[in-house]
């Protein structure tokens, strides 16, 4: 019997050796899964398609028995190869909202903080419209509302198979117990 593998993508500036992202790993190899950790260069280059790439590259094309979790930056970069990877399914974690239709609502102040060059970057990608995979989409009620309505508005464009989870209490902190509780309740269904 072949291995489960789920690759994990973590948000930016953030490695899945940090603590919320060992006990996922932990539960998940728990569970029967092989795990395989994304590694990004979030300083490097510095725009969406480097990140973009360097998830690619670490991720094989045929992986239609695998499934790929993603925090915030991660969830985003998921989406994106979720057209060309075709996994069994995607966990999408509070996916950040800097797709081409959200960058209006983006203030300022965010857009210092990132810098042009990512935010330029931002603007040639758009949420892809109706894959056919499975997805988890997942978002705490305490986030910031452009998260929600992206999480919600990404829910509804995917094609396949789909739950969405408002996770009560939580922030944008995958670290949060409920969110961790979440993502354990769905890989123990997988």
């Amino acid at each position: 019997m072949k291995s489960r593998i789920i690759y994990i993508i973590p948000g930016i500036g953030e490695s899945s050796r940090s603590k919320n992202y060992r006990e996922i790993i932990k539960f998940a190899k728990k569970a029967g899964f092989l795990v395989v950790p994304i590694n990004i260069k979030w300083e490097k280059d510095k725009t969406m398609s480097n990140f973009i790439r360097q998830a690619d590259s670490q991720i094989p094309s045929n992986i239609t028995q695998s499934y790929i979790l993603g925090f915030s930056f991660g969830a985003y970069i998921a989406s994106l190869l979720s057209t060309k990877k075709l996994a069994k399914g995607y966990i999408f974690c509070s996916i950040s909202p800097y797709f081409k239709d959200d960058l209006k609502y983006i203030p300022n102040q965010t857009k210092k903080y990132f810098g042009k060059i990512l935010m330029n970057s931002f603007k040639k990608y758009s949420f892809p419209q109706k894959t056919k995979s499975k997805a988890w989409f997942l978002v705490g009620d305490k986030e910031w509302d452009l998260t929600i309505k992206r999480v919600k508005k990404s829910y509804d464009n995917w094609g396949g198979q789909k739950k969405l989870y408002i996770i009560n209490s939580a922030q944008h902190k995958l670290s949060h117990p409920k969110y961790i509780e979440k993502v354990k309740y769905i890989l123990k269904r997988l």
